[in-house]
């Protein structure tokens, strides 16, 4: 009975992609996310190796996208894994899990949690369904963001932060266009401002929420979503219903699909969002 459920979720989200593609024809060309491994996990004492991987990066993995064959052709090649699909939040941020009240790894949080944030409805503290966990495979370039309190966000630099004054003002900024005096977001409503914003390196994971938004140990308010939230929502809003109808075992299980969609959609997003 839950079959004809699933391949609804997936059609739905095969005619997003045929949706996105198409446009992205009609601004010059069909764009795929390319092939990079992650050269920093080469031994430091392979110095031919590391140039090798580095060269390989540069030249973009010669047309090889970003995908199962990526992560193939890095292990094999230089014993590392790839680095080209991570966008979410540092692996070892903490989140309030609601269901155990406490503090929990972003790595440990599981589809079915609810995670602690603010109602995008009336601004009050809510606890949201966690519908879509994934954790990118291997270290991925990221940015620091370092705060007034001395504490600090880790984020993809196409990670959404909310910057403002309040949540109700707030705007969704890609982490790499948050500037030093910029402010951050606050739970109890008040914001933060920016000390610097530096390149690291993290292991990245995705955690989506039905409300779109999780609250930090710090007690900042950033958004699931990298990009663009509409454009993000939009891509996985079948993934949503799935998780909805069904429950998460469907999601699982649509899973391999779900990467080859993430990376299909991200160098589209990329487009988009700096667009508009």
């Amino acid at each position: 009975a839950t079959q004809p459920i699933i391949r609804i979720g997936t059609t739905m989200s095969k005619l997003s992609i045929a949706l996105i593609a198409a446009l992205s024809i009609l601004q010059g060309g069909l764009v795929s996310a390319r092939c990079k491994c992650n050269c920093g996990a080469v031994s430091s004492s392979d110095t031919w190796k590391r140039q090798q991987c580095e060269a390989y990066n540069r030249a973009e993995g010669f047309g090889l996208s970003c995908g199962s064959a990526c992560s193939i052709t890095c292990q094999s090649t230089f014993g590392v894994g790839r680095s080209c699909g991570g966008d979410c939040i540092d692996a070892n941020t903490m989140l309030f899990s609601c269901d155990i009240q406490d503090y929990v790894s972003a790595a440990s949080v599981k589809p079915g949690e609810h995670i602690r944030t603010l109602s995008s409805e009336d601004n009050a503290d809510v606890c949201s369904e966690v519908y879509y966990t994934f954790a990118h495979e291997g270290i991925s370039g990221a940015l620091e963001v370092e705060l007034e309190d001395f504490t600090k966000v880790t984020v993809s630099d196409n990670h959404l932060l909310y910057t403002g004054s309040t949540f109700a003002s707030r705007e969704a900024t890609m982490a790499k266009h948050v500037k030093i005096g910029d402010k951050l977001v606050s739970s109890d409503g008040s914001a933060k401002a920016v000390l610097s914003v530096k390149d690291t390196a993290a292991e990245l994971v995705n955690v989506l929420t039905m409300e779109g938004s999780i609250e930090l140990e710090n007690g900042v308010i950033i958004s699931t979503h990298s990009f663009n939230e509409n454009l993000y929502s939009a891509a996985f809003y079948p993934i949503k219903m799935m998780y909805k109808w069904i429950g998460a075992p469907a999601v699982k299980k649509a899973q391999p699909y779900l990467v080859e969609l993430e990376f299909m959609f991200k160098p589209y997003f990329s487009v988009f969002a700096e667009s508009i």
